[in-house]
């Protein structure tokens, strides 16, 4: 049990008040605290169904968002022995001789390439603590005719050589362009569950922010882990939505609406997806951007490869017209998307821990 290694640390985090642990009045809903994430099947927008079959699944999504804001895709369209592949990739990158990854070190925070445990630069990093994971940081291949403003990191990977690792980029190129299309049709999927037209997030997604990463967690050992010490610490993501895969091992978990820290187990031939702090700017807070955490006590190393995915990122975030009204003025200033995710990510290159934004930091802190 994660509980039994941490002894004691899962406490850290109880004097947060999250809003999404209690009722909201503001758009009179109740948040049902989930035992386990709902399964959805996104298959009537990858599949370009009817407009019924597609705000069946809009209510689904609504539902969920609102609750938890975490829930496994199927449907999805990547086979299932593709995401198997794209973990065992990532065995193969991270047994590389340490000076092969560190040729491929990230140039700055954020930047495509691999880090090491404690950020960009460990030995100065203050923070003794840091998260015990290694990291290598990709980005999606250019769009023909991409816009040069906001930022982005598309085009900007950093490969290793066909001789180091034959293979592995042109997979990995082919594999997140299809997470592309995918976070693409469930922007539309989460249009019709704001009550939008499901082409009302198109343009902001047609040369959407992506960073992915292939997460490399070695085992947390009782006996040197630190208390505050994490595989990664509690957190919420800085984008739109992510889309993750992860290996058979476990170890995620997310805080539901009564403040229990509830498992997120692999389910094979599915992605997990999750809302980030952009998602609630736009819902005013009614969609749920959750805390989630993970800690690797399986005995082996672990591989996770999340998607994170934002709006193009000169897209300014401010909250959605249905989302807000008499009684629900926005919450969040207008912001951004590309400053907003690039400043988190710089800090958690600094820290080798998840960056937290001062609107997060407000939100989670007790009045």
């Amino acid at each position: 049990m994660i509980e039994s290694i941490k002894d004691g640390a899962v406490d850290l985090y109880e004097d947060f008040d999250n809003r999404y642990l209690r009722r909201d009045e503001r758009f009179d809903i109740e948040r049902d605290a989930l035992k386990r994430i709902p399964v959805i099947d996104i298959s009537p927008f990858v599949l370009d169904s009817g407009l019924a079959a597609r705000q069946r699944v809009g209510r689904e999504l609504r539902k969920v968002c609102i609750d938890v804001g975490f829930f496994y895709l199927t449907g999805h369209g990547i086979p299932a022995s593709e995401l198997d592949e794209a973990i065992a990739w990532g065995h193969r990158f991270f047994e590389l001789p340490i000076e092969e990854k560190m040729a491929l070190h990230t140039g700055g925070t954020g930047a495509p390439g691999f880090m090491r445990v404690g950020g960009i630069d460990p030995e100065t990093n203050p923070d003794k603590a840091a998260d015990l994971k290694e990291r290598f940081i990709m980005s999606r291949e250019l769009f023909p005719d991409e816009p040069a403003e906001g930022w982005r990191a598309a085009g900007l990977s950093r490969w290793p050589s066909e001789n180091v690792l034959p293979g592995f980029a042109s997979f990995m190129k082919g594999h997140l362009a299809k997470r592309v299309v995918l976070a693409q049709c469930l922007a539309r999927a989460f249009a019709l569950s704001l009550d939008l037209p499901s082409t009302h997030f198109d343009a902001m997604f047609r040369h959407l922010g992506v960073v992915s990463i292939i997460n490399y967690y070695p085992p947390l050992e009782s006996a040197t882990v630190k208390r505050t010490q994490w595989s990664f610490s509690p957190h919420t993501d800085y984008g739109a939505f992510t889309l993750l895969s992860q290996d058979s091992l476990g170890g995620l978990q997310v805080r539901n609406s009564s403040g229990q820290w509830i498992d997120v187990p692999p389910i094979p031939d599915t992605l997990v997806v999750n809302l980030g702090d952009l998602m609630a700017t736009w819902t005013n807070d009614l969609f749920t951007s959750n805390l989630h955490r993970a800690a690797n006590v399986s005995g082996k190393a672990r591989i996770s490869i999340p998607f994170f995915v934002s709006p193009q990122g000169a897209t300014v975030i401010r909250c959605l017209e249905t989302c807000q009204g008499p009684g629900n003025l926005p919450r969040y200033a207008p912001v951004a998307a590309g400053d907003y995710v690039r400043t988190l990510l710089e800090q958690s290159g600094r820290t080798g821990r998840p960056g937290v934004a001062v609107r997060t930091a407000e939100r989670l802190q007790k009045a």
